[in-house]
């Protein structure tokens, strides 16, 4: 991977970041979730957390590792979501 290719893919990765921190934060406000305790609230420091060492990122193996903790958090909040919108949660 060129290094052209390995910068574009760290931006992805930092507008995937975003977009997530953005639901995390919108369901959050929703649900009014305050407490630093709440896996919601854990879920967006580890995000947060995880946008941070994009930049750290030297290799394409730690941008494959983000990518997946962005992914397993994607599906987290849809889940929330899912069981919100059947009214289990």
């Amino acid at each position: 991977m060129s290094k052209y290719e390995f910068s574009l893919r760290q931006e992805v990765l930092m507008e995937v970041g975003a977009s997530i921190l953005g639901d995390l934060f919108r369901y959050g406000e929703e649900k009014n979730i305050n407490d630093d305790s709440d896996p919601v609230s854990i879920l967006y420091n580890l995000i947060w957390n995880a946008k941070q060492d994009i930049i750290l990122s030297k290799t394409e193996a730690e941008l494959e590792q983000i990518g997946g903790q962005f992914h397993l958090a994607r599906n987290f909040l849809s889940g929330l979501e899912s069981a919100q919108a059947k009214g289990i949660a």
